[in-house]
């Protein structure tokens, strides 16, 4: 009588914890996701075809940007994105404005480490870079508008 009881007790648990503890990755439409993916992807390849390239250096708390080709004259300011590779919280923004030399310069507020991607793209969203970047860097970091 035992064995039954416990199997009966155990089947009851699991499917409580089964159905309390759905999967959060299922989409409801999933045409709409599928657009957007596509929108991300043009973004970068809006970015191969300007042809940009740059370098990226990231000392202490201060961020800065400069083109090394392609027309980006008509970029004012960037936006980036450092998302951290396992742990949200992690994550962080910082917005660049260019400075007399033409390079993009930003401030922020505490040192970071880890592995992190970092996404660039105009105030606009018109393109979009990517690179992946361990925190702290000693150094200058080259962004090309591949694939990675």
């Amino acid at each position: 009588m035992f064995f039954p009881l416990v199997t009966v007790v155990a089947c009851v648990f699991l499917i409580t914890f089964a159905v309390g503890n759905g999967p959060d990755m299922v989409v409801d439409d999933y045409y709409k996701k599928g657009k957007a993916i596509n929108l991300e992807l043009s973004k970068f390849d809006k970015a191969k075809a300007l042809y940009l390239h740059g370098d990226l250096q990231v000392a202490e708390q201060k961020v800065t940007f400069k083109f090394t080709k392609g027309d980006a004259s008509k970029v004012h300011a960037l936006k980036l994105s450092f998302y951290h590779r396992t742990i949200e919280k992690y994550d962080f923004d910082v917005t660049l404005t260019k400075n007399a030399s033409g390079a993009f310069t930003g401030l922020f507020d505490e040192p970071h480490e880890g592995a992190f991607t970092v996404f660039i793209e105009p105030m606009d969203n018109s393109w979009k870079m990517k690179e992946k970047i361990q925190l702290p860097h000693n150094g200058i970091i080259a962004i090309t508008p591949q694939y990675k």
